[in-house]
């Protein structure tokens, strides 16, 4: 197959999150060959390249894909590119991993934790920041990789108590526990600020802390407010309790992200996260990361 162009897909305009919905077909690759996708930002005064992403036969050549690719080469941390890929004794594509699953842990008798870095500084919503040595990662290990635990994910319930951080936390004071997990889901959101003496007019915790910038508030003054205003779909307006995760294609703690928003201006990407939408989780795996 060498370096041959199989297929380019159309160009879908004025789209923060493209999706193309279109398919062809691989009939043999190589031995040591990759599939490579390149995503490109097509604009009247040419194409600019935003990522790649490499498949190698052990992605796919047991039972097909379906997830979300971080791509490689690109201008903004935490760029994903979807695919799916079937077999040809497959009639579907496989599912891709459920938006939300419960998984039931037991730390050790001699263990203080679950061993698991917890965000909750909204006082609202459980985060998982890391997965450290302890009960959550000897679970991992367990389970298929499309049902292990995750940094980024959000804890909706422990033990059936749904409520504030702090009753969810008090559930892990338990020797065992049955957490249900929601997926974060991602999104790219492009604001417009040309006034420095105009404000975003987001509210963030008092403390800080993390690689996410958690939104408490939004005034009615502030481009923020502006841009919601402007949004043609619910999905696409920023929301009380969202992460913002990168500004203007950088990443960082939050204060450097919160340094960012207040003196960045002109059009700029938002990289936004927030559990997986509740209308979702009703639906089947693999399509839920866009929407």
């Amino acid at each position: 197959m060498g370096d041959e162009k199989i297929f380019t897909s159309k160009t879908i305009d004025d789209s923060m999150m493209p999706r193309w919905f279109e398919e062809f077909q691989v009939w043999e690759l190589e031995d040591g060959k990759t599939l490579e996708f390149k995503v490109w930002d097509k604009d009247v005064v040419g194409s600019d390249f935003l990522g790649k992403v490499d498949l190698v036969p052990s992605d796919f050549a047991e039972r097909g894909c379906n997830k979300d690719f971080e791509m490689v080469n690109s201008g903004t941390k935490g760029a994903y590119l979807g695919l799916k890929l079937k077999l040809q004794n497959q009639t579907e594509y496989p599912e891709g991993r459920p938006p939300q699953f419960e998984a039931s842990i037991e730390k050790a008798p001699d263990a203080k934790e679950y061993g698991l870095e917890i965000d909750s500084q909204d006082n609202k919503h459980l985060q998982v920041f890391e997965v450290d040595a302890g009960a959550v990662k000897k679970y991992n290990e367990t389970v298929d990789p499309d049902l292990q635990i995750m940094k980024s994910d959000f804890i909706e319930g422990v033990n059936g108590v749904t409520g504030s951080a702090a009753e969810l936390m008090a559930q892990f004071q338990q020797p065992k526990v049955a957490v249900k997990i929601l997926r974060a889901t991602e999104l790219q959101v492009l604001v417009e600020n040309n006034d420095k003496k105009v404000k975003h007019g987001l509210t963030f915790p008092k403390q800080m802390k993390n690689d996410v910038l958690v939104v408490m508030d939004i005034d009615n003054e502030g481009y923020v407010k502006k841009y919601n205003d402007s949004c043609t779909q619910a999905s696409q307006r920023i929301r009380q309790y969202d992460r913002i995760v990168s500004v203007k294609g950088q990443v960082g703690k939050a204060a450097r992200l919160k340094s960012l928003l207040e003196t960045t201006t002109g059009k700029f990407q938002l990289g936004i996260q927030r559990p997986v939408p509740s209308e979702a989780t009703q639906a089947s795996g693999g399509n839920w990361a866009f929407w």
